[in-house]
């Protein structure tokens, strides 16, 4: 509004120019890219034409050149951004040759030449840079930045004694003036890996594990999103990571497992512990408003992109996006506010990791848990059983790092989802995976009942049930099932019941064969514009009878059991079902949105034209996280890529999984991959008849895969394999 003033009354003025830049400033803070650039260049344009050699012009020439460089930081283009810091220093040199400015130009310069691997002119930039921000701003973080940078090259050249002098530096600094800070962290952990690279093992788990409180105190401090929270642990996961192998290389194991729980699912956690808040109750009628009118805005918003075309509407789908970033924000907001007022929150607890104690006695008898910390250098197996069973705790080291792990991981899933792929290859690969990653506790595993199986980095997509040992799969030996951390799993514990407490509950609630509009013309221009842009991004909608017929064997063994079929297995349906069914049953299409993992969603039954109080058909993530609640022992989602989500660090998957274990569901039984209809009708079919005969949900899962791999047509892992137990195995 300032800014169609200000072009009114003076065109081309410095005031125009200062409006454009705080307008650019936010669309990039927003990330939308392409409206910041606009608005820093028209700035730029107009400063430049004003600057004729006067300073106050030169200096806003020079602001407008700050704010193009961060922009094509944040691109990644580091080239064009570097340019732009060469322009900033011949305006600044004309000023003052060694003003602030250009020794912050050197810093970003030597940053950028060290990140395209060019570390003798990064040393000598970021030389220049520390000269002169001692000389102009000594004692800043500015300074501490540069010492930071300087100490990481002579880290990297193995020149152990100068890369301490200059973290030490940089930490005083950092010390007095941004205590508890993520700056602080980083010092520490830096300082730490020196000490670990010099041998004095002891120095270095002190100033590693120092970095992770640094950690934990911004977390309590975290506001923001779901994927906010999660992002967080994603980029503070290796710190965490070297602590923990710090420990264990001063014999200290027990400690390296609390520091194991301390990083993972923190967020999470946090979420369970407020998920039984009224969020309806004594709800304000603004309140309740401004959540429904945010919500709606949110879904026009993804309707508003599905009319756009990459090749001639880009910057209008970058500035889409980032709306619908800031609707989920203020989603979030809105909770927050909610658990507020709710009259319960004062009881809410809060959950802190579990120690050694707590993990075993989280454990049923049997239970082994195996618990993977997959890092960029080193990586460990954490073995511990339940009470009354020793030893209680065995770290085992692995002889792998993440990326040649993830490497591995990928070659066994490219054959592993194909059922025409190469037998002997496919069995070789998951040999050699579990020689890698199970047999160092090979011992322990024969022993146990079941395995709980505790994933990290890129084993959160690997299905162990097709690993092989002796020529069998480890689904045919033992029942598996996962959890994102043992305090994960002693929460979803704690809403452990026992069935007869609550009679009023029916067995079984399943959608199946939901109704579809016609592909690829007909009637799907009718269809919700979200639901439209949901199949540009790949989601199926053909046609699922054979989901009618599995439901309604399944629904056969529960004669109490609720079926919704066709046009029946609506949205709205499935929001409503509440608490009314201990196992919940979807057969339908899935779909995986990597963008927003929120927004990945099951897609029931479409309505045409739908109405205005309507829903689009699309049950989404976080339409789940807020609306849904469950007393459910078991959500069963038959759909493609289920189980997967955005790999978020120590928080894991985000997506569908992690959205019904918070809505109420103690295990969730999903896929890891597309899957054939007719085979998981049959392995559904096995799996739930074996429930009913009383066995638990993971012995019921093992006993249905070992059919299906002893089957003519089925025995693949493709046909099988996909499907993963995550929860409460009982």
């Amino acid at each position: 509004r300032a800014l169609a003033i200000q072009e009114e009354t003076a065109p081309e003025s410095l005031e125009v120019a200062q409006t454009l830049n705080q307008l650019g400033s936010l669309a990039e803070k927003r990330g939308d890219f392409a409206a910041a650039e606009d608005h820093h260049r028209s700035a730029l344009y107009i400063t430049e034409k004003l600057a004729h050699g006067t300073s106050d012009t030169s200096y806003e020439s020079v602001y407008n050149l700050w704010n193009l460089a961060a922009v094509e930081q944040r691109k990644g283009d580091l080239a064009k951004a570097d340019e732009y810091l060469q322009r900033i220093m011949e305006v600044e040199s004309r000023i003052s040759p060694e003003s602030y400015a250009i020794g912050v130009a050197y810093f970003y310069r030597a940053l950028f030449a060290a990140e395209q691997g060019n570390m003798v002119l990064a040393q000598e930039l970021q030389g220049r840079a520390l000269a002169i921000l001692e000389k102009q701003a000594p004692g800043s973080l500015r300074v501490s930045d540069s010492l930071d940078s300087l100490g990481a090259i002579a880290f990297e050249r193995g020149d152990l004694p100068k890369a301490e002098e200059l973290f030490q530096r940089a930490l005083a600094i950092r010390d007095q003036i941004a205590p508890g800070s993520t700056r602080l962290g980083v010092s520490l952990n830096n300082l730490g890996r020196v000490y670990r690279r010099a041998g004095r093992l002891a120095m270095a788990a002190d100033y590693l594990c120092s970095a992770t409180e640094a950690f934990d105190k911004q977390r309590k401090t975290l506001g923001g999103t779901i994927e906010g929270g999660s992002a967080f642990s994603g980029t503070t996961a290796e710190y965490y990571r070297d602590c923990l192998a710090a420990l264990i290389d001063i014999s200290r194991p027990e400690e390296a497992l609390r520091v194991l729980e301390r990083g993972r699912a923190r967020s999470f956690l946090d979420l369970l512990a407020e998920r039984d808040l009224s969020w309806t109750a004594d709800l304000p009628p603004e309140l309740a408003r401004d959540r429904k009118l945010t919500n709606s805005e949110y879904d026009r918003t993804q309707a508003a992109l599905e009319r756009l075309s990459p090749a001639r509407d880009q910057a209008e789908i970058d500035r889409l996006l980032v709306r619908l970033r800031e609707f989920r924000a203020r989603q979030e907001d809105l909770a927050a506010k909610i658990r507020q007022i709710s009259p319960r929150a004062a009881a809410v607890h809060d959950p802190k990791p579990l120690d050694l104690a707590g993990a075993r006695d989280a454990l049923d008898p049997g239970t082994l848990l195996l618990a993977w910390s997959i890092g960029r250098e080193r990586s460990f197996l954490f073995v511990i059983q339940p009470p009354g069973t020793n030893p209680g705790l065995e770290v085992l080291p692995l002889a792998v790092s993440d990326q040649a792990l993830r490497e591995r991981v990928g070659i066994f899933l490219n054959l592993l989802q194909r059922a025409d792929s190469d037998r002997a290859a496919l069995s070789g690969q998951a040999r050699e995976l579990y020689d890698l990653l199970l047999r160092p506790a090979e011992a322990r595993i024969v022993a146990a009942k079941r395995l709980l199986i505790s994933p990290d980095g890129p084993l959160h997509i690997l299905p162990f049930a097709a690993l092989v040992h002796d020529g069998h799969y480890l689904a045919e030996k033992k029942p598996i099932h996962t959890v994102i951390s043992a305090t994960v799993y002693a929460e979803l514990k704690r809403s452990r019941r026992e069935r007869s407490s609550t009679p009023q509950q029916v067995e079984l609630a399943a959608f199946g064969d939901p109704s579809y509009p016609p592909l690829p013309s007909g009637q799907l221009s009718a269809v919700h514009a979200e639901v439209r842009a949901a199949v540009g991004r790949g989601l199926a909608l053909t046609p699922l009878p054979s989901t009618r017929e599995e439901v309604r064997d399944i629904a056969a063994l529960y004669p109490e059991a609720r079926t919704f079929l066709g046009t029946e297995a609506t949205e709205e349906r499935a929001k409503s079902i509440g608490k009314d069914a201990r196992y919940l049953h979807f057969a339908c299409h899935g779909l995986l949105d990597e963008r927003f993992p929120l927004n990945s969603a099951l897609a029931l039954t479409i309505p045409v034209s739908p109405g205005e109080s309507q829903d689009n058909g699309l049950l989404q993530a976080w339409e789940i996280f807020e609306r849904v609640r469950l007393d459910a022992d078991l959500v069963t989602l038959f759909a493609c890529d289920t189980a997967l989500g955005q790999e978020m660090g120590g928080e894991g998957l985000l997506g569908l999984t992690r959205a019904f274990q918070y809505a109420g569901a103690r295990s969730v039984l999903a896929s890891l991959w597309s899957v054939s209809d007719i085979s998981t009708a049959a392995l559904m079919k096995r799996f739930y008849g074996y429930l009913r005969k009383g066995r638990s949900k993971d012995e019921a899962l093992r006993a249905a895969q070992a059919d299906l791999i002893r089957s003519q047509g089925f025995s693949h892992p493709y046909y099988w394999a996909a499907f993963q137990l995550t929860g409460d195995w009982k």
